[in-house]
């Protein structure tokens, strides 16, 4: 896939990652439209991309929405529908970028954990960690594939 099908990608989660910051809140419009531009993108580069895209967003949602449940919402619904789009965009490399946002989230927590002295106490939101993770993602693409 080519870094520039990405950027699209990149400012809508950079814009998630703001208001989730500012609002703590995310848009609905952003994942509809992530999930929009990756049903393009995976239909002009590939067809059959897009059950694997379909399966791998079914996944996501399921499994994050369980934890959402399970956890009483400490992952917020934005995170789970944010996610889950990007899933439809990234296929099966949403695994890397779930993994790197999960720790980058981890290690910001703790380091606020620590200086705010809440410890495991400590609430953070979670899209800037999946704006860095999908940073990171992008040109790892190229290497996974």
């Amino acid at each position: 896939m080519n870094i520039l099908f990405s950027i699209p990608v990149v400012l809508l989660t950079a814009y998630a990652a703001y208001t989730d910051i500012k609002r703590k809140e995310i848009d609905d419009w952003v994942s509809i439209v992530i999930v929009v531009y990756g049903f393009i993108v995976n239909s002009i580069l590939d067809r059959s991309k897009l059950i694997e895209s379909l399966f791998y967003a079914f996944v996501i949602f399921v499994s994050l929405y369980l934890v959402y449940l399970i956890t009483n919402g400490s992952i917020g619904g934005g995170d789970v529908k944010l996610l889950t789009a990007l899933a439809f965009y990234f296929s099966d490399k949403i695994v890397v970028l779930l993994f790197l946002s999960s720790v980058i989230a981890f290690l910001y927590g703790i380091v606020k954990g620590i200086k705010e002295k809440t410890y495991l106490k400590t609430e953070t939101v979670f899209a800037p960690a999946i704006f860095a993770a999908t940073v990171l993602t992008i040109p790892l693409m190229k290497v996974i594939m």
